[in-house]
């Protein structure tokens, strides 16, 4: 199987806002998207939640994928291997709150990765308490899987309580 580029994470995380924006666009018709937002679905979270889980796994990842491309031997944290070692709280605050941190974090990843070298991408780091190395497009591209995921959630969740 051939590698996903980078210059398709870029594009990715580029759009993200605008595909959670469109999540709460309309709602107003039926009900508050704030109220709805707040509600938790069958999986105990809220939309909101998953929206500031996007935004901590993107910051979070941009961090890992900084490191793996800066450092000389870099030993990333076991969560970047780990997505269940990603606990985020509870989202505190407005949908447009959230949706700003969001497109700030995916901003910021963006520009970052943006004009990396091809053999940058390769490099093989280490992530503590595993066997196995992972490479900074692979950490990118969990970044941008995990926060079209909460996406996902985030768009059952709001499917889940609506009208109730």
């Amino acid at each position: 199987m051939n590698p996903r580029p980078p210059a398709d994470a870029v594009v990715a995380l580029r759009g993200l806002e605008r595909r959670y924006r469109g999540l709460f666009a309309g709602l107003e018709d039926d009900e508050s998207p704030e109220d709805l937002a707040h509600r938790n679905g069958a999986d105990g979270r809220s939309a909101l939640d998953h929206v500031a889980a996007a935004s901590r796994t993107l910051s979070f990842l941009g961090r890992g994928v900084e490191q793996a491309l800066v450092e000389d031997d870099p030993v990333l944290h076991p969560a970047v291997a780990d997505p269940a070692e990603r606990e985020w709280p509870a989202a505190q605050g407005t949908v447009e709150d959230a949706l700003a941190e969001l497109g700030r974090a995916a901003g910021a990843l963006a520009d970052r990765v943006g004009h990396v070298s091809a053999a940058d991408w390769d490099r093989h780091v280490r992530v503590a308490g595993h066997d196995a190395t992972t490479t900074p497009l692979a950490v990118l591209w969990d970044a941008v899987d995990s926060a079209i995921t909460h996406l996902k959630q985030a768009q059952q969740t709001l499917a889940q309580v609506r009208g109730r």
